[in-house]
């Protein structure tokens, strides 16, 4: 639970911030979040404490499911997330980072998911 909160928190958090992520910012201001653009320093670090949440959650799973491609996924699109703030300078490489966790978060979701739809004598 804790890294589907944390990837989709960042996502929003990211949205709501219109200088720091331009791209983001279109689909933000759809769902009418560029009413928070006067919060956005505050928005750009929930964005990063939300992705860091992110980690520590994959990291967490990989412990119950040993899956190190999530593990690896999370890393990665963690420190793509940050050098694309910090150490390139390119947002792209940000937005992948986003992307990237995710895309990490969506196997637990399924799994999770699939499994509260089964009935009770089929469930694993």
């Amino acid at each position: 639970m804790l890294e589907k909160l944390g990837s989709t928190g960042a996502v929003i958090a990211a949205a709501a911030c219109p200088v720091c992520f331009p791209k983001l910012a279109l689909i933000g201001a759809l769902f009418g979040l560029g009413a928070l653009s006067a919060y956005e320093f505050q928005l750009f670090i929930a964005a990063q404490a939300l992705v860091v949440l992110a980690v520590i959650g994959l990291s967490l799973a990989y412990l119950r499911h040993h899956n190190r491609w999530l593990l690896g996924a999370a890393l990665l699109s963690g420190a793509a997330f940050f050098g694309g703030l910090y150490v390139v300078a390119s947002e792209w490489l940000a937005y992948l980072g986003l992307a990237g966790l995710v895309a990490a978060s969506l196997p637990e979701f399924w799994r999770r998911t699939r499994n509260l739809w089964r009935p009770a004598w089929n469930k694993k």
